[in-house]
């Protein structure tokens, strides 16, 4: 078990994918603040599906650490109209500058689909695609679901997953045992798709004993227990 560090990412642009629920916009808040802290980063807020939980009510703290919060076009709408905010193309145009974006995408399939509209664009930037994972999501409560809802938003968007994220934790009440106790899932999601599992995010205030990388995160959206 390591720390794991945002300097290991390969790319400048991360969109972070997941199922409802898997906690991926915290994540994504999270990667933009480690990231902030020796690059000009982006966040894309590029969720059409959850309006309670979006990245862009961390906008105001995100802004005292130097990132930049976008709201994508799609933002609060069913993606009728095939448009994408100027600021978008702003924040790729950095990417090719060394600057740092995060797309944090809506849940499952039905978000994933609003990438489309970029996909050229970001083809060019050869992204890492992270798919965030709970094991204590309903849907997602076996590796087998999970990889099925994985393969369902790489329909969607044109993009195959690069990285698995372990996110499973259940709130506040989240102790290291719960964590430990889904390094076995995590093991044999990351067999079946063949896609490694970058780390494991914890909120504990030790790390868990578990293989592999582990990421420090706050809870930085909204609580509801």
């Amino acid at each position: 078990m390591k720390e794991f560090s945002v300097l290991e990412f390969k790319s400048d642009v991360i969109i972070v994918v997941g199922h409802f629920g898997c906690g991926k916009t915290n994540v994504s808040v999270n990667l933009a603040e480690y990231l902030s802290k020796d690059n000009k980063t982006y966040l894309i807020d590029y969720d059409n599906v959850n309006p309670y939980f979006r990245s862009a009510d961390s906008r105001d703290y995100l802004s005292g650490l130097g990132v930049t919060v976008i709201s994508s076009d799609f933002a609060n709408t069913n993606v009728d109209i095939p448009s994408v905010s100027p600021l978008v193309y702003t924040a790729l145009t950095a990417a090719q500058n060394k600057g740092k974006v995060i797309f944090d995408v809506g849940g499952d399939m039905t978000g994933a689909i609003s990438l489309g509209y970029l996909h050229d664009k970001l083809k060019e930037l050869h992204p890492e695609v992270l798919y965030v994972f709970s094991a204590y999501r309903p849907l997602t409560d076996t590796p087998e679901k999970a990889y099925q809802i994985l393969k369902e938003i790489e329909a969607s968007c044109g993009f195959s997953v690069t990285a698995l994220v372990n996110n499973s934790n259940t709130g506040a009440a989240t102790d290291l045992s719960d964590i430990e106790e889904t390094d076995g899932y995590a093991k044999k999601l990351s067999e079946i798709s063949a896609i490694p599992l970058l780390f494991t995010s914890y909120m504990t205030e030790k790390a868990p004993d578990i293989d592999g990388e582990v990421l420090k995160i706050k809870n930085r959206t909204k609580i509801l227990f």
